[in-house]
């Protein structure tokens, strides 16, 4: 597993590995579906007040966590040769 390290003297920084970008996405896209949980609970009275800008944003947050999360867990079991 590759790492971006320091480098005093720079330009020797290595490259971030698909598996590491991978793990990120996953744990960017939980921490979107928690957040999105937590409104739901605690402003989910306003969303079924007929709220559509409420309903398209919480909407758009969870669409966007799940394809975060998908798009990471397929990085992160990408074979790299």
């Amino acid at each position: 597993m590759e790492r971006m390290d320091y480098d005093p003297e720079g330009g020797n920084y290595q490259p971030v590995t698909e598996h590491e970008t991978g793990s990120t996405f996953m744990v960017a896209g939980l921490v979107m579906l928690i957040a999105a949980l937590g409104w739901g609970l605690f402003v989910g009275w306003d969303m079924k007040a007929g709220g559509r800008l409420m309903q398209t944003i919480f909407t758009v947050d969870v669409v966007v966590a799940l394809f975060l999360i998908i798009v990471g867990f397929i990085k992160k079991k990408r074979q790299t040769n």
